[in-house]
């Protein structure tokens, strides 16, 4: 078996905190012919993709030194080819994470990041969903089945769109190469979302007192049981893996088939998908090349990589495999074929998912993963339907509400905090935060300065609020970036206000700011006041002359600023502003400030009515069932008035 390690470029002042490796550096990414490939010109390799979905690295035995669910498909796989160890989905959740796969770009240039967007968005000119190169350079290209993407939908990518497994049988002419896309369910959130019946009187394979348990959820018999649930689902996905490998030997096709097996963000289980970890994006990736095509590559049997690489790399290493010409707009680059390296570092995104709004960022580089909250007085746990309909996601809540918790099984319910930096080699749950330690101050101010540049770079939209991308730059959101650096710079630049002392200097510039005729500066400065609240009550007036002009969006968020800051607001006050909402997606924007303000006490519980919102969208009503769960006083959380199936 041979190992291959990562060249890491990593600054000198770093040295002193790197691990040691006993493994030489061998290279960056395997090594490839310079020559072109003889037998990719005698016949371009088919191409399958086996995504299946929710699924984090830290729940197999594989990557796990045999902890974790078993796969053995998985593992023949990484036998006769290629395991990465450091792969990451760019995002934590489905829809933006496959904007990303399917376009080879950092999604947040093209408003792409916003789980179940609003408003589909276009790409950047002149650039097609990577299939379509596929097509039109002779590639029968079949999709099974899912089309979520958060930009509109490129229909001429596709022979076979809506398929299933075995879809590239579908093509009159056998001797052309085939792409295929699979993307499994069985492992999918959804597959936890189980009632207390099927708990209590429902077996699992799997025995829930073998699980390998993360340190950061409680050890209770209904978290043992959701993990046993989770890896029998995994074992059901490898062996649809295993149908699929039979499938092709049957067709002949295997020994010319170059197979990807991976996640499509991190796994199911509480506090993973959807969340800026490393659980909810570092995923599997094992590739199978056949014996036919290794050598051409540079390649042989039981390969492990540790090299960075990141979902926008994805589709550029697909052309690349195929022979088909890279496009300029892509930001990905390839890293397996002819030309290939790994990447320096991986940047992932999360601004929206489903109804719940988070605006995250984080950088990986070298051992280290830095992240940025910026809305730091937020904590992740801020409620979403979809995570808490499954019981072990409530259970956790729960627990955290009567004192149950360690402070490590609390950190989830708790304040992000502006910063946080981790050793994920050593602590891949995140455990122990080195922000603040005056020892990595450096690897914190080189990160973040290299996140912010990319950023800057490549336009980043996620500093827009998505009701202004909504009505404002739908049809343009990369070409609007391109033009506007210079404002994306300006509104990072405010939102890193949070890092600084909150001094007599700060305070005054928050002031001005929230003066500005840029509702988006308004709007930032009014976040980064929120943070601070209590060091800038000196600004009371100021804001409450400023809200009768200011936009709903902006009036909201600066309520969130005086709330924090001792001051009550009721119903009416609430109302007035859902008012006038220009949009169902700053009426969203608006209700996501209200969940927060009831789940920390700030302003009193009230019922609030369809009627008293001028704009709705999707995601709307589950905030109201949240929000109206409070009223009666009692749990702070009532499940059943939130979930009616009388599933708990």
């Amino acid at each position: 078996m041979r190992v291959v390690m990562q060249n890491q470029c990593i600054p000198n002042n770093w040295n002193k905190l790197l691990f040691v490796s006993m493994f030489c550096c061998c290279s960056q990414c395997p090594a490839s012919s310079e020559e072109a490939p003889n037998e990719f010109q005698k016949k371009r390799p088919n191409i399958v993709w086996f995504l299946t979905e929710d699924l984090s690295t830290h729940y197999l035995s594989i990557y796990n030194d045999g902890r974790g669910a078993q796969t053995p498909n998985v593992e023949w796989m990484a036998e006769n080819g290629i395991l990465y160890r450091n792969a990451y989905s760019n995002a934590p959740v489905s829809s933006a994470a496959r904007t990303t796969l399917i376009t080879g770009c950092y999604a947040p240039r093209m408003g792409g990041s916003l789980h179940r967007s609003l408003k589909g968005m276009s790409m950047p000119e002149g650039l097609r969903m990577f299939p379509y190169y596929l097509r039109e350079a002779g590639y029968f290209t079949c999709n099974a089945k899912k089309t979520d993407y958060n930009v509109k939908l490129d229909k001429e990518a596709w022979n076979v769109i809506n398929g299933n497994l075995g879809s590239w049988r579908k093509r009159p002419d056998k001797s052309k190469p085939f792409f295929f896309m699979r993307s499994n369910m069985l492992t999918h959130e959804s597959k936890l979302h189980f009632g207390m019946d099927e708990f209590n009187n429902k077996p699992t394979s799997c025995s829930p007192d073998s699980v390998y348990l993360s340190p950061v959820l409680q050890d209770s018999k209904l978290v043992r049981y959701t993990y046993a649930t989770f890896y029998d689902r995994i074992g059901d996905s490898d062996r649809e893996l295993g149908k699929l490998i039979n499938m092709l030997r049957e067709d002949g096709e295997l020994d010319n088939t170059i197979i990807f097996y991976f996640g499509d963000n991190g796994g199911s289980l509480p506090g993973t998908k959807g969340y800026i970890n490393d659980i909810g994006i570092h995923v599997p990736l094992v590739v199978y090349i056949p014996d036919s095509l290794q050598k051409e590559l540079g390649l042989e049997d039981g390969m492990k990589v540790n090299d960075l690489v990141s979902f926008m790399d994805f589709a550029p290493t697909v052309l690349s495999l195929a022979g088909v010409e890279i496009p300029e707009q892509m930001d990905g680059k390839a890293f397996l074929g002819k030309e290939c390296e790994g990447d320096e570092f991986i940047i992932g995104y999360g601004d929206r998912f489903d109804e719940l709004y988070a605006f995250n960022r984080t950088i990986r580089k070298g051992r280290f993963l830095y992240k940025r909250n910026y809305q730091p007085y937020h904590s992740q746990s801020l409620f979403a339907f979809y995570r808490y309909e499954q019981l072990a996601f409530r259970e956790w809540k729960d627990y955290y509400e009567s004192g149950r918790l360690n402070d490590v099984q609390s950190g989830f319910f708790e304040p992000f905090g502006p910063e946080e930096l981790y050793d994920i080699e050593a602590d891949p749950f995140e455990t122990n935060n080195l922000a603040g330690s005056p020892e990595y101050s450096s690897v914190v101010k080189d990160l973040r300065s290299e996140m912010n540049g990319y950023m800057v770079k490549k336009a980043d939209l996620g500093f827009i609020p998505e009701n202004v991308i909504v009505e404002k730059l739908s049809e343009y959101p990369a070409e609007w970036g391109d033009r506007n650096r210079k404002r994306i710079r300006e509104y990072i630049r405010i939102a890193d206000m949070q890092l600084e002392e909150c001094d007599a200097k700060t305070i005054k510039e928050i002031g001005k700011l929230l003066a500005s005729d840029d509702e988006i500066e308004q709007w930032w400065a009014a976040t980064t006041g929120a943070y601070f609240a209590e060091k800038c009550v000196t600004l009371k007036p100021e804001i409450y002359g400023l809200m009768s002009n200011a936009s709903a969006l902006v009036r909201m968020r600066m309520m969130v600023m005086l709330a924090r800051m001792g001051e009550k607001f009721g119903k009416d006050d609430v109302v007035d502003v859902l008012k006038k909402s220009r949009s169902g997606a700053e009426t969203l924007i608006m209700l996501n400030d209200l969940a927060y303000l009831l789940e920390n006490r700030l302003v009193d519980a009230f019922e609030l009515k369809k009627t008293d919102i001028a704009n709705s969208c999707s995601g709307v009503d589950w905030r109201l069932k949240y929000i109206n769960s409070f009223v009666g006083g009692g749990q702070r959380t009532n499940w059943n008035l939130i979930y009616s199936d009388n599933k708990q």
